[in-house]
């Protein structure tokens, strides 16, 4: 009988929790077939295939037979993968470069295989002797997407694509995923599945001229538009490679704050957690945690950065965050990543060879321990370690000898050390997850060679997707109207270009080529608007010249005054500036490292006076920020590319003659321009904010200033949203922007502020209509002013009149006489990188309503009915059932009353239940009572102990 009266009650606890509980818990993730497979993979490997997965490697040309180091490491050591490089000589940019990279990637695959056909030696301190490995196919990794070098394109022949600032400057992250795809599928054609980017840095303050300069690598100033632009590329890489390609983004955790350049000195950040959280970590927390599983990165490339003040003591600095256990598991802890590393998040190493490195370890860059670097890096949280430049000196007999004493090193730990060898398995495991995920299970070789055949018909043939994206990125920088630009050259105007001659080397042997040939502008005007064109560019009357030919005409001596029998004929670019109608410069980013790089800041420092009459436009190939409030006053108009390749040449041809409208917009602050990103993603004051109200599913939308007559009555909760409001630039304002909703009763001169932030530029909110009477609901985003967009009159007992109101600003009423009323509050909005919107709120001061009070004691008395019969069924004692029936209906109006009194949780019953909120209310308090109640019943009798239920009041 004992027995069954305590089975009865605890199905009664169990049922009224259930009744209780808003939502059940997901039941925790179970593995997935890829997460098995890895597993059963890593049993079948022995200890030294484990080690060799750790490491990515570089090695010089293209020669991959038996008897060299890489085939020695790839077969004896087992290493997990390599890391090609034009400056190596991996990649061969001369030729038939794709038909030679993708020969290469397959070769290295197949020595991997034929590496898994012998047996491998398990050395002195492993039991067992040879044994067998199974074949898991190489990483073979390429730099991209703004972590190489801006102006050398990796692999000759690919599709040209524009640097991430050039995307940035569209605004547009479906251009980002358009370039995102392109390289994607081209990678995958290639063979390569790894790739280092894109770039997620944050260019909050350029440094023009510094050398920690990240110029056109970057998306962007605005952490909101590099996530998005971020999670777009690596959706893009994702989707065009069919999966085929890893995307690791780099520098985390942000080096948009570094003044040194990333691999000649570890930078020292001034920044805490919190600082770093809102806008370097920003992009990072936005990818890892995106929606969509394909913009989600594979993994992190962790780079070389120290920060002082990391956790507060502004005296304190962390080592560089690639070799610090403390500094990056607790990155890796944070909410924001946890999820993400726990699902199987690599993080990889930067490059650990790099002078940077070798500097912080030696100052003096005597020595080496590569050893040591490799353990710090991997003992920090590390699982996958780029060993490249792995020398004092660039000997790379010596970087092979350091490989293989490092991968010695990690067998012997793995052997002798459990904890090490925990660690590794963990890693491996990571590493093994991520290939299965790209090529399945099992591996085979013919997974992962891929077709030279069908190689000219898949890779270089989608320049022409790019001319739009690169029209789309030209920004008008000066003036500011277009109707303030000249007009376009004539025929018989005399045109004279300068351009940025600097060259540079796509690979270890080839000879230097032109980032800009000297008279590709000149041939792209008279292509595209010559005598086989329109007619409009006489190619007699253009000439071109380099940076170099200007220098050398500001740096030529004087000519003497006096007349002579035979006068010193003038300088030829001396002389076509005397004759030219327009002077166009095509122009790089400014830096010490290319002295002829400063050549249009001299020329209008020391000749301007030349100029005189002349239309003068600088075409910024590079970033947008190099040249002085003073220098372009000069000009007579001055663009935004961002990119040189040839589409952007293009661009910049047809900007010159106005072909098309310049929608581009520059994505970094400018101060020679007084252009601040922070000021121009503020919503635009010139613009309408609409209200629109909703109430039920369907979206009701007020014909302007036409009353309307929905079924709106009082105690129902009217759902707001604005418009999309759009910033300076005409984009959608970033996520996290605030927005003030303003309930103002005009009869009772009561008003109340609900301050809610945007996500994909719209603000939501709701209220609860429990007053009868006028309600205006007004709307404001600073700058933006305050402007009414909705009035209502709530009659009791009829429908409600709505009248939407023309969003005109209108001037912020008087402060109203103090009113004691209850205030309310907007749901709390998440600290994260992509904040949402404020929750549903009450407005004005109002409380819980005649419905609400019907819900809520409703509630209570079907709680406390439900607690009866349960005491019943245990006891069968009325005076204990009574009493557990009133205690449950004391605190469902406990419950209620703290829906009235603007508790803090309070916001989040009427985010979550809406008109129901009383009801959720008076249940939330209602059920814990109720539960004590029967168990002090059945456990003692009808008496309640008084001291839970005051500890139950105090937790309400």
């Amino acid at each position: 009988m004992r027995r069954g009266r305590r089975f009865r009650l605890f199905t009664a606890i169990f049922l009224a929790l259930l009744l209780a509980s808003p939502s059940l818990p997901s039941l925790a993730r179970r593995p997935t077939q890829g997460e098995d497979a890895a597993a059963r993979l890593l049993a079948r490997m022995p200890p030294a295939a484990r080690v060799g997965q750790l490491f990515v490697v570089t090695f010089p040309g293209t020669e991959i037979e038996e008897g060299t180091d890489i085939y020695q490491l790839i077969v004896e050591e087992r290493i997990g993968g390599v890391l090609l490089t034009p400056e190596n000589g991996n990649i061969v940019n001369q030729g038939n470069t794709p038909l030679q990279v993708a020969t290469l990637t397959n070769g290295l695959q197949r020595l991997a295989w034929e590496a898994s056909q012998k047996p491998i030696d398990l050395g002195p301190s492993e039991e067992g002797g040879a044994t067998l490995s199974p074949f898991v196919p190489l990483f073979i990794a390429i730099k991209g997407g703004g972590i190489e070098d801006p102006y050398t394109d990796p692999i000759s022949g690919t599709t040209p694509l524009p640097p991430p600032m050039a995307l940035g400057a569209t605004w547009d992250p479906a251009n980002a995923q358009t370039v995102g795809a392109i390289l994607g599928q081209e990678l995958n054609r290639l063979g390569i599945n790894l790739l280092l980017g894109p770039s997620l840095d944050v260019l909050n303050t350029p440094r023009p001229g510094t050398p920690a300069d990240l110029g056109v690598r970057s998306f962007g100033g605005d952490p909101y538009w590099v996530s998005q632009m971020g999670k777009a590329y690596i959706q893009g890489v994702h989707e065009g490679s069919t999966g085929r390609v890893a995307v690791i983004p780099g520098h985390f955790p942000g080096l948009g704050a570094a003044d040194r350049p990333l691999t000649e000195e570890v930078s020292t950040v001034q920044k805490s957690l919190e600082q770093l959280k809102q806008i370097e970590l920003a992009p990072f927390f936005a990818a890892t945690g995106a929606e969509e599983p394909l913009a989600q990165p594979d993994g992190l490339l962790v780079s070389h950065i120290r920060y002082r003040g990391f956790q507060g003591n502004i005296y304190a600095s962390t080592k560089p965050v690639s070799f610090d256990p403390q500094a990056l598991q607790q990155l890796m802890a944070l909410p924001e990543l946890a999820p993400w590393r726990e699902a199987g998040g690599l993080t990889v190493a930067d490059e650990l060879g790099v002078r940077a490195v070798r500097r912080f370890y030696d100052p003096t860059e005597q020595s080496f321990n590569g050893l040591r670097v490799a353990r710090d890096a991997f003992v920090a949280g590390n699982d996958l370690l780029i060993l490249s430049h792995f020398a004092s000196t660039d000997d790379w007999e010596t970087h092979f000898e350091n490989v293989r004493t490092t991968i010695a090193f990690f067998r012997e730990k793995y052997a002798t050390d459990p904890t090490f060898q925990a660690w590794v398995d963990q890693a491996v495991l990571r590493i093994l997850r991520l290939k299965l995920r790209l090529y399945g299970d099992p591996f085979t070789l013919s997974d992962v060679q891929v077709d030279l055949e069908a190689l000219p018909e898949e890779v270089g043939q989608q320049a022409e997707q790019l001319a739009a994206i690169a029209q789309a990125a030209v920004t008008l920088l000066s003036p500011l109207s277009p109707d303030l630009r000249p007009p376009p050259p004539a025929a018989d105007e005399q045109i004279v270009i300068f351009t940025d001659d600097r060259q540079v080397a796509l690979c270890a042997g080839c000879p230097p080529t032109y980032v800009i040939p000297p008279t590709l502008l000149e041939e792209t005007l008279v292509r595209l608007y010559g005598p086989q064109a329109t007619d409009q560019v006489s190619p007699g009357r253009v000439l071109s010249f380099t940076f170099s030919d200007l220098l050398d005409y500001l740096s030529a001596p004087t000519p003497p005054t006096e007349e002579s029998a035979t006068p010193t004929p003038p300088h030829p670019v001396e002389a076509a500036l005397e004759q030219a109608d327009w002077v166009l410069f095509a122009m790089l980013d400014v830096t010490d490292q290319v002295p002829t790089s400063t050549a249009v800041r001299r020329f209008l420092a020391e000749q301007a006076d030349l100029l005189k009459d002349k239309r003068v436009v600088v075409f910024a190939f590079g970033a947008p920020y190099y040249l002085d409030t003073t220098e372009i006053a000069k000009l007579s108009a001055y663009f935004g590319l961002y990119g040189h390749t040839p589409p952007f040449v293009e661009a910049a041809a047809r900007a010159l003659f106005d072909e098309f409208p310049f929608t581009g917009a520059s994505p970094v602050s400018i101060a020679s321009l007084n252009y601040d990103l922070i000021v121009q993603t503020q919503p635009d004051p010139d613009q309408e904010i609409h209200i629109y109200y909703q109430v039920g599913e369907e979206p009701v939308e007020s014909t302007e200033g036409t009353p309307q007559p929905p079924e709106i009555f009082q105690g129902d909760t009217l759902r707001l949203r604005t418009s999309v409001i759009l910033d300076r630039n005409g984009h959608p304002v970033p996520d996290g922007t605030p927005v003030e909703f303003i309930f103002t009763y005009p009869q009772e001169g009561l008003e109340h502020t609900v301050q809610v932030t945007t996500q994909d530029g719209v603000a939501e909110t709701a209220i609860t209509l429990d007053r009868v009477g006028q309600l205006q609901i007004s709307v404001r985003a600073e700058p933006h002013p305050r402007t009414v967009g909705l009035e209502m009159e709530i009659r009791e007992g009829e429908p409600a009149v709505i009248v939407t109101v023309p969003p005109t600003p209108t001037q912020i009423p008087p402060t109203p006489t103090p009113t004691v009323s209850p205030s309310i509050e907007a749901t709390p909005t998440p600290e994260s990188a992509t904040p949402q919107p404020g929750g549903t709120t009450a407005a004005g001061g109002t409380g819980p309503g005649g419905r609400d009070l019907a819900l809520g004691l409703g509630s209570a008395l079907l709680v406390a009915f439900v607690g009866y019969l349960s005491s019943w069924a245990v006891r069968r004692d009325p005076v204990g059932s009574l009493r557990v029936g009133l205690w449950s209906i004391a605190g469902g109006l406990m419950g209620y009353i703290g829906l009235a009194t603007d508790l803090p949780w309070a916001a989040w019953t009427r985010q979550h239940a809406g008109g129901w909120s009383a009801a959720l209310a008076a249940l939330l308090g209602a059920v814990p009572l109720m539960v004590l109640s029967l168990i002090a019943v059945s456990l003692g009798g009808s008496r309640i102990d008084t001291t839970e239920v005051q500890r139950t009041q105090r937790d309400l």
